[in-house]
């Protein structure tokens, strides 16, 4: 039996900017908010447990808000996938900080199901670069 080696796919332009940009955003959360989780008493988060969570979920908000820093905070495992992002306590955190939660839904919704082009990202990473 001839065995044949498993090929990984090539990314895309695009899907190399995407990871280019989430980067950056973990980069910046991180060292805006530290190594604690945002919505739970978790304290020096490390490897996987630190995570760059979304208040409004990354499954259900638009591309803009998905690498948007205002919607970006440091959160532990638990909280962000065991807890689905622990959004209660996200949002009376962000309201606490100072947020307005409804504007970042508002936009969520305004910019729900736009397409991004390979520009729109490379400005993004060059504004976010900017800030490293």
């Amino acid at each position: 039996m001839k065995r044949t080696a498993l090929r990984r796919k090539s990314k895309t332009p695009l899907a190399k900017l995407k990871d280019q940009l989430w980067q950056l955003c973990r980069e910046i959360t991180f060292k805006r908010y530290g190594n604690d989780c945002y919505t739970c008493d978790a304290k020096n988060l490390t490897g996987s447990n630190r995570q760059c969570g979304h208040f409004i979920a990354s499954s259900v908000c638009s591309s803009s808000l998905r690498y948007d820093l205002g919607n970006l905070r440091p959160q532990c495992a638990a909280c962000n996938i065991w807890k689905s992002g622990n959004w209660l306590a996200f949002e009376n955190h962000l309201k606490e900080d100072g947020i307005d939660v409804e504007e970042l839904k508002r936009r969520n919704e305004q910019t729900k199901g736009l397409k991004y082009d390979e520009l729109w990202y490379k400005e993004k990473i060059e504004e976010y670069s900017a800030l490293v």
